[in-house]
This record gives structure tokens, sequence and C-alpha cells, in this order.
């Protein structure tokens, strides 16, 4: 990330980076495999539902706590820790897949638990991940660190998916998770080369983890930035997202197959990586702020134009455009998250962070199936797309300090 070639610096966000974008592809990978597989098992869509909420219990409870840890120790160690973690549940995940295909009886709870593993993991490892990535930069060179790090992250939710399905669909379950496996090796081996990396300096030694856990609450409540922008995303993340009800709509209203279903999940993907590749080249300077309101405003635009659609190439293009506006506000809010946040509170302000945006996919994807049920589809997309609207004025108004955030 230096100008200068061969700095520590650059050579230590590289490898960083190398590790995040195994480790990115192989999970998203596996996420997509692990949904086959049950599948196959059971044939009851309603166990695909289970895999998503055996994962998000613990990792939501444990995101604070994972957040205060990295505020403590190494957090090289907290995400080598993890990593190896995975590494593990894989090489579990590969043992049942190869058992399945031998012919024995595999139990989903077997895969539950495992999964259940993989919450517990990515606690630690989410906020570990988050707060070194500002330890290895300096902060002038966070917002072009930020922007690569979604690069890499959407990237690997493009491809993972697709590889890991066409990989189960002609190689079998077994190779595929050893391939997952092979992944997890490459990111693991990738960040031990990570070298000269400190613990955060820690002041309060007789501090209780729960009293460290509120501080960090209360840092984020009270900031004029981070609040408000971590707010206004939680709402469009939570009223905003049509991807939890796309089979409904692409079913009932764009009569689209599985394939076409295919292409619309992966638009939103598609579009923030577009994005980062343009803010690489064009990086947000001094009206950031501006651009963060703007850019969430235009992704309630393209939710409204969503649900309003009947062609499936207009459906594909405003959940394109939805995913290229909603990467500005994903990669300015990691940006302020490193540049506002002291180096000692970064742990605890990611956790927080996660739990904004993390836990609203998963209660948005609730609140948009309940709203499909009991309002229609179209009205549930439509009514989501104003709150967002309304949210963004709400926040463009009481929120000078974010108004006139500079990233420069």
């Amino acid at each position: 990330m230096s100008n200068k070639p061969g700095s520590a610096s650059s050579a230590q966000f590289l490898i960083f980076l190398g590790s995040r974008s195994f480790f990115t592809l192989g999970v998203n990978m596996q996420s997509t495999l692990i949904s086959w597989f049950v599948y196959q098992i059971t044939h009851d869509a309603l166990d695909l539902g289970f895999t998503g909420l055996a994962e998000v219990i613990p990792y939501v409870g444990l995101l604070l706590f994972g957040g205060a840890w990295a505020d403590r120790f190494n957090r090289k160690n907290l995400m080598l820790f993890s990593q190896v973690g995975y590494l593990f549940i894989s090489f579990g995940l590969w043992f049942l897949a190869f058992e399945s295909e031998s012919g024995a009886t595999v139990s989903p709870l077997l895969i539950y638990c495992l999964i259940f593993l993989t919450g517990l993991f990515r606690g630690i490892l989410s906020p570990s991940q988050n707060a070194l990535l500002g330890q290895l930069v300096s902060k002038e060179e966070v917002p072009k660190a930020s922007v690569w790090n979604s690069a890499v992250f959407h990237l690997g939710a493009v491809g993972g998916p697709a590889a890991g399905g066409l990989l189960y669909a002609y190689a079998g379950g077994a190779f595929s998770f050893g391939v997952v496996c092979c992944l997890q090796l490459l990111a693991v081996i990738t960040l031990i080369q990570l070298r000269g990396v400190k613990k955060p300096e820690f002041r309060h030694t007789g501090e209780s983890i729960f009293n460290r856990i509120g501080t960090g609450l209360r840092f984020v409540w009270s900031h004029k930035i981070l609040f408000p922008g971590m707010m206004m995303d939680m709402v469009a993340v939570l009223f905003g997202g049509a991807v939890a009800v796309l089979p409904l709509l692409a079913d009932q209203i764009l009569h689209t197959g599985a394939e076409g279903l295919g292409w619309l999940r992966a638009a939103p993907a598609l579009g923030s990586l577009v994005m980062a590749g343009i803010l690489i080249r064009f990086p947000l300077g001094r009206d950031a702020g501006k651009w963060l309101l703007i850019c969430v405003f235009l992704f309630g635009l393209t939710n409204l134009f969503f649900a309003l659609s009947t062609q499936f190439f207009l459906s594909f293009a405003m959940l394109f455009l939805g995913g290229l506006f909603d990467n500005v506000s994903a990669i300015i809010r990691m940006t302020i998250v490193q540049i506002f946040t002291p180096d000692d509170m970064k742990g605890r302000v990611s956790a927080v962070n996660s739990i904004f945006i993390g836990s609203s996919n998963e209660l948005g994807a609730f609140e948009s199936g309940l709203a499909a049920r009991y309002l229609g589809l179209a009205a549930s997309v439509t009514y989501g797309a104003y709150i967002t609207l309304a949210t963004v004025g709400f926040t463009a108004w009481k929120s000078k300090e974010l108004r006139q955030l500079s990233m420069e």
C-alpha cells in the first residue's frame, strides 16, 4: 500500500490480502456445497434455513467477546486460530461427504454441529481481521486498503458459489470439499508468513471483559459519524434488500428458472465488484459523506424500480446497480471505522459494526419473507425501499458531521 515498492507496509498488506482471498473463496464455496449437501440428504427446504440459523446464532453471540479479545491479544494469532478451526471443520465436512458417497447414512445434525462451530470461529475471526487491516497500513492508506479488501471479498462472493456449484455437479461432494480444504490450508500457510505483528497496547489491565465491551458500545453510540453511518446502513440492509425473496420474485413475477435465479443472485456481488474497481482508480475524496448519502439513496431507488419491474433484464440491472451503490457505503463504513477508532478499540468497534450489518442480513431475510407473506411480493419490496429513502433523508438532515465527512 505504500508508494515505495517492496515496503514493509505493502508486503504485510499483500500477505494479509492473499490469505483473505484464499479463505474467502473457500468459505463461499463451502457455503454453496453445504446447501447442496444438506438438501441431497433431507430433500427439505426448511433444513436449508437451519443451516443459516446454526451459524448466525453463535456468530452474533460471540462477536462482542471476539471484539474485546481482538483489543487484548495479538490479532494475527486470533485470525490464525480461527482459520485453523475452519480448516478442521472443512476436513470434517469432507469426511462426511466421502462417507455419504461411500453409501453411509450421514445425519444432518452432524453437519449442523460443524456449521455451529464455524459461527463460533467467525465471531472471533471477523473483528480481529477487520482490526488487523488498520494495523497493517497507515491512516492515509486506509481508504485504498478498504477498497482492495472489498474487491477480494466480492471476488470470493462471485467466484466461490459458482465454483462450488460446478465442482459439486461434475466432481461430487467429497472432491469439492477437498478443494475447500486446500484453499483453507493455503490461507493458513499464507497468514503464517505475516511477520512482526504486535498485539495492541492494552491500557486497562484490571478491567473486566464486560466493562471493555460496554466501553466499545458507548464509543460507537456517542460518535457523531460512526453511529449514524452504521444505523443508516443497518436500516438499508434490514428493509432495503430483496435477495431473500428472489426465488419467489423469479418464479411468480419474472417467470425464470433456476438459471435466471442464479444470475439474479450474482448481480449485486457483480455490481459491488465493479464499484470496487472504479474506486481503486478514482478514490473517494473530500466529499465522501455526500457520496455516501447519495449512494444509499440510489440503492433505495434501485430497490423501488426492482419492485416494479416485470422484465428479467431490468430486474438484473437494478440488482447490479444496487450492489454497485451499496459497496460505496460498505467501503466508507469500513474506512471510517479504521480512521476514527483508536487502535486499542478497533476490535470492539468492528464487532459492533458486524452486529449492525451481519445480524441485519439475517433479520432482513426474515422481514422480507414476513412482509411478502402479508403484503404481497411487490409491496413488500416497495415499502422497504421507501423506508430506506426516508432514513437517508433523516440522516442527511440530522448528521452534519456525516454530510461533511472527508476521506482526504
